[in-house]
């Protein structure tokens, strides 16, 4: 029995003894039963941190290997609307270890909600080298790329140094994110992605809590897409910027608002030594009232992360990962929207 069916049936388990304290829940192998009107067996099936991408894997290993004569439950840390929903149009029920139930089994019937998700922990202890590993490994992800590259090639798509990284992974693997696999040394050696929701939530809460550089500008602005392919590519220099914020998450999951303010990274020598020039050369000008464009200045690490999630819009843009960083660190009153959205739709875990 692996670690993650022993998991997903013992949190099925407690959540079947919570919601229905006098019926019996007996766990055997893979099996629980809820001896409810004769015995009702089901067969948890783990699904991770229970976003859709999860979820649909979990969905697969049903269809190839749960009994017929058995009811799938899939199991999660926590089910998210967007899972619940994907499970609710396939007729499969569902638990997880934030106590949410909703489970069909012959006479049974049980649902229970998730309560809502818990504040956020204190940000995890990241340098900023660490942080920029921690995103690419993220963004890598997202494309269902788990393994872990060497050191040195890491470290240069990064561009951080080879200390750094290796220290990193060091972090990484302390907090459980990261896992050895095979030989801990030599050529054979690799390192996969084991906690990746996990690794993504304290990623973002340490990013949100980080101070930006930003300038707002007043720009006359029409549609957005435009204005960014038609002007500022044009006059800006190519590489020195990217985009993020509302204009990259419509791009990539539409969620019907408008997106204002337009936010551009600016890599750090230009916009320390040339803002002002640059902001006119796009027809831009610097206010602190009627912000339509937030010029943020980019770290080292900010560009070459976005060159290496090579992000598929008609503009230079972040990646998904450091997108979601953006929407929770600068998403105003509806970042709790914006952000879960992005996670749900283009992210997966």
């Amino acid at each position: 029995m692996e670690a993650s069916d022993r998991r997903a049936a013992n949190a099925l388990a407690r959540a079947l003894r919570d919601a229905v304290p006098t019926t019996p829940v007996t766990v055997e192998d893979t099996t629980v039963t809820l001896e409810h009107h004769g015995a009702q067996h089901l067969v948890p099936v783990w699904a991770g941190e229970g976003y859709p991408a999860d979820v649909v894997l979990a969905l697969r290993s049903i269809d190839d290997d749960v009994d017929a004569h058995a009811t799938p439950v899939v199991v999660a840390r926590r089910v998210s609307p967007g899972s619940r929903a994907l499970l609710a149009e396939r007729g499969v029920s569902w638990a997880d270890e934030a106590g949410g139930i909703d489970l069909t089994a012959g006479p049974v019937l049980i649902r229970i909600p998730s309560p809502p998700a818990p504040p956020s922990a204190a940000p995890a202890r990241f340098t900023a080298a660490g942080a920029a590993v921690a995103e690419h490994l993220l963004q890598r992800c997202t494309t269902g790329e788990t393994r872990v590259p060497p050191v040195d090639e890491l470290a240069a798509t990064v561009h951080v140094s080879r200390g750094a990284a290796s220290r990193a992974l060091t972090y990484l693997d302390s907090q459980g994110w990261t896992t050895a696999v095979g030989p801990r040394r030599g050529p054979t050696a690799a390192r996969e992605m084991s906690e990746r929701g996990a690794l993504l939530d304290a990623w973002a809460t340490w990013y949100a809590s980080r101070a930006d550089d930003t300038v707002g500008a007043h720009a006359l602005v029409r549609d957005a897409e435009d204005w960014i392919t038609d002007v500022v590519a044009r006059a800006w220099p190519p590489s020195a910027w990217a985009v993020t914020g509302l204009v990259a998450l419509d791009a990539r999951a539409p969620l019907g608002t408008s997106p204002s303010p337009i936010d551009l990274y600016l890599d750090g020598p230009d916009f320390d030594g040339h803002l002002d020039t640059l902001l006119a050369a796009t027809g831009m000008r610097r206010t602190e009232t009627g912000v339509r464009v937030r010029v943020i200045r980019a770290d080292r690490y900010t560009l070459p992360l976005a060159r290496a999630a090579a992000a598929p819009d008609p503009f230079p843009a972040v990646g998904d990962v450091r997108l979601y960083g953006d929407l929770r660190r600068r998403g105003g009153v509806r970042a709790e929207e914006y952000a879960p959205h992005l996670r749900e739709q283009r992210i997966g875990f």
